[in-house]
């Protein structure tokens, strides 16, 4: 767990942060372009810890004027303040802006299967808060609590008491709710838009829980957000992963099931009923085969890539395991038509040797010789807690900023 409570100078920033207000003036032009400078300029301060006005000048590629005017803009808001001075050769020591941690955050919930993740960030990408709890301590320090006759019964299922978790730590490190402008919590699931789950087959509880609303009220939270857990995986690799450079891809797992998100212009694409790639139907339809056969032996297809990776299947399975993602890829690209499919797995199944083999049997059904790309996802980073937060700042940053496309800093963790 780690924490870093909001210094004194922090407080007494504005708290409540009116839209930037732009010259009326300026032509439409002018106005978006110093609207892309000032978020330009608050991510790259946020990024270095600190840059100059000449730096920010070179970057935002804007006079020294305009940089000095949005930094005293986004001084007003809380986010920037001057910091120390720099000395950067014989003349004069250059002034030198820096971050703030606060006191504005943003909130990011991942509730996976067995285990919760809690983090809270500073608009500036801070980390202020980062927690994982599983959910049998929530369920152990449960029992034998006595219950408020008000308390539904399902508050004490996971759903429920992962909410109270997050409310009793906001509490316990002096975490004012009306501080967090934004929430972004994932589940494993299908998600309506109002933040009702629609389906879980991993969380108990979770199916049916109006977990959008129920964290409003629980938490007493102003703004929140219930996204599928691909899907903010997949923002992940747009933010800190692979994706980085890409405009539209497929991220798909070739372990346990086939839930591929789908971002197109950089922007997650639901569908109509926000059940894409939901409740595998490519194998229950029979369009992709539920087993695999190698060798006279039968094994069902999901348990397959398990099996190379932790060597209880040899790796004359790798052909079929590729055999069989290459037609799932075919199908789900044939009318998205993505730069690139990003395939998540263990590290036999998804290294240099299978992802060759991979691509090729793919690229075997393309219709032409510019097919997508395929990669491997990235490893080593919780994608899941760093999509939900990159979608959280953006949402909170388009309101403080008022700008349409906020570049979104990183988040320092």
């Amino acid at each position: 767990m780690a924490f870093s409570p909001v210094d004194e100078h922090d407080r007494l920033q504005v708290r409540t942060a009116p839209a930037v207000t732009v010259d009326p003036a300026l032509r439409p032009e002018a106005q978006r372009l110093y609207a892309t400078a000032l978020a330009r300029i608050l991510k790259e301060v946020s990024d270095r810890g600190g840059a100059t006005i000449g730096e920010l000048s070179e970057v935002a590629e804007v006079s020294r004027p305009t940089v000095q005017r949005a930094l005293g803009e986004l001084e007003e808001l809380g986010l920037l303040r001057e910091s120390e001075l720099r000395h950067t050769g014989s003349g004069r020591p250059a002034r030198t802006w820096g971050p703030t941690s606060g006191p504005q955050m943003v909130l990011g919930v991942d509730i996976r299967r067995t285990e919760s993740h809690v983090t809270v960030s500073s608009l500036t990408g801070r980390t202020l808060l980062d927690v994982v709890t599983s959910h049998d301590t929530l369920l152990a320090a449960d029992v034998g609590t006595p219950v408020p006759p008000d308390r539904h019964e399902e508050e004490r299922a996971v759903p429920g008491l992962v909410l109270e978790h997050v409310a009793a730590l906001l509490a316990e490190h002096d975490i004012d709710h009306a501080d967090v402008l934004e929430t972004v919590i994932g589940v494993p699931g299908i998600v309506a838009k109002d933040g009702r789950v629609l389906l879980s087959n991993g969380v108990p509880g979770l199916t049916g829980y109006s977990l959008g609303r129920r964290a409003e009220k629980i938490i007493r939270l102003s703004s929140v957000q219930v996204e599928n857990d691909m899907n903010l995986r997949a923002m992940g690799e747009l933010r800190i992963g692979v994706a980085q450079e890409l405009s539209s891809f497929v991220y798909l797992t070739n372990h346990d099931f086939h839930r591929p998100a789908i971002v197109l212009d950089r922007t997650l694409w639901h569908g109509h009923h926000r059940v894409v790639g939901e409740g595998d139907i490519l194998s229950r339809s029979g369009a992709v085969s539920t087993e695999l056969t190698v060798h006279g032996r039968t094994v069902e297809y999901f348990e397959v890539a398990h099996g190379i990776d932790d060597g209880t299947l040899d790796a004359s399975w790798l052909p079929a395991l590729n055999d069989q993602l290459a037609t799932v890829l075919a199908l789900l690209c044939y009318t998205v038509d993505p730069e690139a499919v990003i395939v998540h797995g263990g590290a036999t199944t998804t290294g240099a040797h299978a992802l060759q083999d991979l691509a090729e049997r793919f690229h075997a059904y393309a219709v032409t010789e510019d097919a997508p790309t395929v990669l491997a996802a990235s490893h080593g980073a919780d994608l899941t807690m760093s999509g939900a937060l990159a979608l959280a700042l953006r949402e909170a940053l388009i309101r403080v900023l008022g700008v349409p496309s906020p570049l979104v800093p990183t988040i320092r963790r």
